[in-house]
């Protein structure tokens, strides 16, 4: 997946994995160590590590049409994310 964000003023494209967790969410990890470098000057311009997660969870939101939230209980490497069941059966409602 690539997702576009502001670096410095100039629009930097980084790319991640996603893949599937075991409780129903899934995860965006940076696809290569060149994008992690990328990652990492994006949190220093801004001085906030939510600001990725955040621009990935409006991406996300966007692409798919649907809501998303950050998943609080990952502890893994990356950024996880949980879909809002509740939205999703109001939609088929």
């Amino acid at each position: 997946m690539k997702v576009p964000f502001k670096i410095n003023g100039k629009r930097e494209d980084i790319m991640f994995n996603i893949s599937p967790t075991r409780d129903g969410g899934f995860t965006a990890i940076a696809k290569s160590s060149k994008e992690l470098d990328k990652l990492q000057d994006l949190i220093s311009a801004e001085d906030s590590s939510l600001v990725v997660q955040s621009g990935l969870e409006t991406y996300i939101e966007k692409k798919l049409g649907l809501v998303v939230y950050s998943d609080s209980n990952y502890k893994g490497a990356g950024y996880g994310f949980k879909l809002d069941m509740y939205y999703i059966i109001d939609k088929l409602k």
